[in-house]
């Protein structure tokens, strides 16, 4: 059974439409991220989950009941903000047992499960500390903690890492998945960082102007973008136009210099431009043609420029009207290329994907 289902879920502030037929099903105890960039309807399909918006159209339901117009506190749902939240005035123990005092339970169980929450998210030592003597890491902590106390058929969180530094941010994603799967709790991850989103989740929704543009697993949405506009938003991408050389086959021809696709065109696509992606990390520079495979695609062309990025160097070579970009991991041995030299860019036709 799934544990949420949004079923032709729709939001319009007057004559603007902010989500548009929006359908997903979700396991139960699967980690979903909504992912795109600001302004793209994710936060706004969260609230609606929550019950802090009303679909315009559509149902929801959890755990099989439909909540589409219950308010929030009748869905049993628990939610971590982007700005904590948290009541200055009440220390993280108060705070991560404030729903439960509200729910009537008895002062010796919130006692016991607030020691239990704080224990969870690795601050026992820090209850009785107020929010301003608290870190944004440990704020945020103490914010993941109260939503998980009442023990929610579903959690969702809005951005919570986007206000902390990069360390932290790292540390912290680490924390929520593994406590997430250790509780084995439901729960939906609204983000605009890539990396985020395709580290934490079994499955990701990328989102752009209102609509799902793909749902799959981090690998899919990965290596298989399905739209032009998924291959750019997520990972570093070359994308460059191709010319059809026979509709039905993989030929195709990159600023003069025919290759192989991924996989043969449509027989309805008739001769003109479309879209190659590669991705920077499955290219890989010669200087010389010796020893390559038959099936490997190679195209010509001149060194532009050289980029030390740390872990990889990023290697621009100018073709013709068009330029790559390719990735090696760097390393002491690395034979780095000269500005200007001619070289040969090869790779597997599995790396040239045609886009819609």
């Amino acid at each position: 059974m799934s544990s949420l289902v949004l079923t032709g879920v729709q939001k319009r502030y007057g004559r603007v439409t902010a989500v548009d037929s929006f359908n997903l099903q979700v396991s139960s105890g699967e980690f979903i991220s909504f992912l795109g960039p600001s302004g793209c309807g994710k936060t706004t399909t969260l609230r609606m989950i929550a019950g802090f918006e009303t679909p315009s159209a559509g149902q929801i339901l959890v755990n099989g009941k439909d909540v589409t117009h219950k308010r929030p506190n009748q869905r049993q749902i628990g939610m971590v903000f982007q700005s904590y939240a948290l009541f200055p005035n009440m220390t993280a123990a108060d705070n991560i047992g404030f729903g439960l005092k509200v729910a009537g339970r008895p002062r010796a169980e919130i006692k016991e499960r607030v020691a239990e929450m704080l224990a969870l998210v690795k601050l026992s030592e820090l209850g009785n500390r107020y929010p301003y003597q608290l870190s944004g890491g440990q704020q945020q902590r103490v914010a993941l903690a109260r939503a998980l106390a009442v023990q929610p058929q579903l959690l969702l969180l809005d951005e919570p890492l986007s206000a902390l530094d990069a360390k932290i941010r790292l540390s912290l994603r680490t924390e929520i998945r593994a406590i997430q799967q250790q509780l084995g709790i439901t729960t939906i991850y609204v983000t605009h960082d890539q990396e985020e989103a395709l580290s934490l989740s079994d499955r990701v929704v990328v989102m752009n102007e209102s609509r799902m543009e793909q749902v799959g697993t981090p690998f899919e949405i990965y290596n298989f973008p399905q739209t032009l506009f998924v291959a750019s938003f997520v990972g570093t991408l070359n994308i460059v136009p191709g010319l059809t050389v026979q509709p039905g086959t993989d030929r195709v021809l990159l600023d003069g210099q025919e290759i192989r696709a991924a996989r043969p065109l449509p027989t309805t696509l008739s001769n003109g431009t479309l879209s190659l992606a590669l991705r920077p990390e499955l290219l890989s520079l010669n200087a010389s043609s010796n020893g390559q495979a038959a099936t490997e695609n190679r195209l010509y062309g001149r060194v532009e420029t050289i980029s030390f990025l740390g872990s990889i160097v990023r290697i621009q070579v100018r073709l013709q009207e068009h330029s790559l970009f390719l990735d090696e991991f760097n390393n002491p041995h690395l034979a780095v290329p000269q500005i200007g030299e001619e070289v040969n860019v090869h790779f597997q036709p599995e790396a040239c994907l045609v886009l819609s």
